[in-house]
């Protein structure tokens, strides 16, 4: 049930066929109050034996609520590079602007999806 308020957030992940790699939310959904910082994190791991670069692309569903879910810090703001076999954990801090209540196209909206696809990068930069 609900908390008064509180919007439901569930993490979806998934990857390009291309990229070799193992990609899963540690936590499939969460409940956040508006305006509260709230971190998860997504893992991943090379399933390969070589390194490999990946970039995440994103999607907020329902379409109406992406102006409202804001990513303070997100690994799909860069690209990330795993070695052979590593496993990494990835943070996501994010909030839900409390605005999503005043607006009659989300004020109902109880549940926010936000989902990951991670494709591989074919020549990723060198150096700094």
């Amino acid at each position: 049930l609900m908390v008064a308020g509180r919007v439901g957030v569930r993490f979806d992940a998934n990857t390009h066929p291309g990229l070799p790699w193992r990609f899963e939310p540690e936590q499939t959904r969460v409940e956040v109050k508006p305006g509260a910082q709230t971190q998860i994190f997504y893992r991943a791991e090379n399933l390969s034996g070589r390194d490999w670069t990946g970039q995440a692309a994103y999607n907020v569903s329902p379409d109406q609520v992406g102006k409202y879910f804001k990513k303070i810090q997100c690994f799909c703001f860069t690209e990330q590079t795993l070695k052979a076999g590593q496993k990494v954990d990835m943070p996501v801090l994010f909030f839900v602007d409390p605005a999503i209540r005043q607006d009659p196209d989300t004020k109902d909206i109880d549940e926010i999806t936000l989902s990951y696809t991670f494709y591989p990068v074919e020549n990723p930069a060198r150096g700094g």
